[in-house]
């Protein structure tokens, strides 16, 4: 097949239509168990990458494998403690400094989004640590077919070079992974097994490393979460009790990712309220999509526990930085 003209709009394309057949594959799989595994990779390489090509992708792969070692070593050590508390607090500290480096900020971004969604899952009683690394491979292997496959046919002008990253002070490297770790801790010990949205929400936030940033970006989750599941819900009531029907779903799905998409182009790249919302559709549909689900309770669900959870984290993450201010004059 011959590939289209280049068109701005086929971002957009790229993104919708890589995230449906993504969903889909999940249904047709019958993966509802790790859907979000499916709907969650387009997402990310189709709408935070500005280009793709082999040296991302490698990286991409990479920190699926470096994520699953640090599972195997959560379910060795037998849960959190004092020394998984430091060899977690490490290793973020570890991909913090990665990404202030620039070069391999996408293996230690999607390595500190995948191990929290992995260590998520792994709270679990009796999870098949095997099963979930598998399904996570399929989906990330299925999503680089389909990111690759739809930025050939639906080719976008090259983007313009990026400037380099700021650079980011040690201390404030060593706070965020008090914040990730902290984030973490608070989770298994409240036992919050079901807010995986608001989970990844905290560690999202931090992704720009400067503080005056992660607050904007705070905001804009939250918002983009809210208005991800207000989608949801209204999705739910449009098909009362067919919302099981993936033939009927599918369309909802891709129109409201088709909205989300276009907003973030007129939003700008990067993680913005638009990302969130498509980050939120694609957890609540991909995860939360199941006969013994609601999708509606789950979303407003979603609604109520990521605003807590980035409000904490912000609060939180204020005061420390403040702070190290603080400390610094001194």
């Amino acid at each position: 097949m011959r590939p289209a003209a280049v068109h701005p709009f086929n971002a957009v394309l790229r993104l919708a239509i890589g995230a449906s057949l993504s969903l889909l594959l999940a249904k047709l799989t019958d993966s509802d168990s790790w859907g979000v595994f499916f709907t969650i990779g387009p997402v990310l390489l189709l709408g935070l990458l500005p280009t793709l090509n082999a040296f991302l992708l490698k990286q991409f792969v990479a920190s699926t494998v470096v994520s699953g070692s640090i599972v195997f070593i959560y379910q060795w050590l037998g849960g959190y403690g004092p020394v998984l508390t430091l060899l977690l607090f490490g290793y973020f500290f570890w991909l913090f400094r990665l990404m202030a480096g620039g070069v391999f900020f996408v293996f230690a971004a999607t390595a500190l989004i995948n191990s929290s969604i992995f260590l998520h899952f792994a709270s679990y009683p009796g999870l098949d640590a095997g099963a979930m690394l598998e399904n996570s491979v399929l989906a990330n292997l299925a999503a680089m077919l389909i990111a690759l496959s739809l930025t050939y046919l639906l080719p976008t002008a090259p983007p313009p070079p990026r400037p380099a990253p700021p650079v980011v002070p040690t201390s404030h490297l060593l706070v965020l992974a008090f914040l990730v770790t902290s984030s973490f801790l608070a989770f298994q010990w409240l036992d919050l097994k079901d807010s995986l949205s608001a989970q990844a929400s905290t560690v999202l936030i931090l992704l720009p490393l400067q503080f005056s940033a992660i607050v904007q970006a705070g905001l804009k989750r939250a918002t983009g979460v809210l208005l991800g599941s207000a989608y949801a819900v209204l999705c739910q009531v449009l098909l009362y009790n067919h919302y099981q029907q993936i033939a009927l779903v599918l369309p909802l799905f891709f129109l409201g990712m088709l909205l989300f998409a276009r907003a973030q182009q007129k939003e700008g790249p990067g993680s913005g309220v638009a990302f969130g919302g498509m980050t939120t559709m694609a957890i609540i549909f991909g995860q939360y999509l199941t006969p013994s689900q609601d999708m509606m309770y789950s979303a407003l669900y979603r609604i109520s526990s990521v605003t807590v959870a980035v409000g904490i984290m912000l609060a939180i993450a204020t005061c420390a930085f403040h702070a190290l201010a603080k400390g610094n004059k001194n």
